[in-house]
């Protein structure tokens, strides 16, 4: 009778020995980026600014958001952003404006990292005239 009850007790307990740890989330892959605007190789002309506009996501939670643009001109000035994220989701969209009214080729760098230090990046160009 003992050894029953330790069996019956032993098998509804076995759940918590294959899994010791609660509330764990095993996060195995990286963010997405996806690029709203500017698309890879648009061209822009007459308007100074450009809406820069990307969605990230990540299966668990984001940590940050990173953007560098480099003109074509290197004597101007590069754009960087750096944004910290504590969200699974999440949307940056800010203005930038064309240093120079002149027609230059700009190169956008951009990486997401998660909680976990997994990441994410792309490296694309764009064109203004």
């Amino acid at each position: 009778m003992v050894l029953f009850i330790f069996i019956v007790g032993l098998w509804g307990c076995k759940d918590e020995f294959n899994s010791p740890y609660y509330d764990s989330y095993l996060d195995s892959t990286p963010p997405t980026i996806t690029i709203i605007s500017p698309m890879e190789n648009t061209t822009f002309s007459g308007d100074t600014s450009v809406q820069l506009s990307y969605e990230l996501k990540d299966d668990y939670k984001l940590k940050s958001f990173n953007i560098r643009i480099i003109p074509s001109d290197i004597n101007l000035p590069e754009f960087r952003d750096t944004v910290a994220i504590d969200d699974s989701t999440f949307f940056y969209n800010k203005l930038y404006t064309i240093p120079k009214d002149t027609a230059l080729r700009y190169e956008i760098n951009i990486a997401a990292e998660d909680s976990l230090d997994f990441g994410s990046s792309k490296v694309y160009f764009f064109n203004y005239q």
